[in-house]
């Protein structure tokens, strides 16, 4: 919906988090606070990853290694810069048989053709991002077959 930043980024991040399969233990792969904040609305529990390591804004630790965080989980929710820092391939062959759902700005349309191989499910939001507008922005979600 229209309106704040702070309110569009909530709103994506539930929107985002509504992708996710419930019950699930997610390995987070790419840090932003208000999909944390949405996942725990969720009643879901998560274990943060980001290239640049540190702490969430709650002081939870943040793994920069991927396979760490998605060991012991029941799914994966990636950002799309996976693609551009390198890690998707092997993101997506240590997922196996688990969900990973990716959330996209860059990269949607690739991901987009990964549907039902490697991608369990998207949420694709094209130009013009939500931070970028006070307007209305639209966000895209796909189920890949068996999501």
């Amino acid at each position: 919906p229209a309106g704040a930043w702070l309110e569009k980024a909530m709103a994506r991040a539930r929107a985002v988090a509504r992708v996710v399969p419930a019950g699930a233990r997610v390995a987070v792969i790419g840090v932003v606070n208000s999909l944390l904040v949405a996942l725990r609305e969720r009643g879901l529990d998560y274990a943060p990853c980001d290239l640049k390591g540190g702490r969430t804004e709650w002081g939870e630790p943040i793994t920069t290694d991927h396979a760490a965080a998605i060991e012991g989980c029941d799914a994966v929710l990636a950002s799309g810069m996976v693609l551009g820092n390198g890690t998707f391939d092997d993101i997506a062959e240590r997922c196996g048989t688990r969900p990973l759902v990716v959330f996209a700005q860059t990269g949607a349309a690739v991901f987009r053709e990964l549907l039902g191989a490697e991608v369990s499910a998207l949420s694709a939001e094209p130009y013009p991002f939500f931070w970028l507008s006070a307007e209305d922005t639209v966000l895209h979600h796909y189920a890949g077959s068996g999501a």
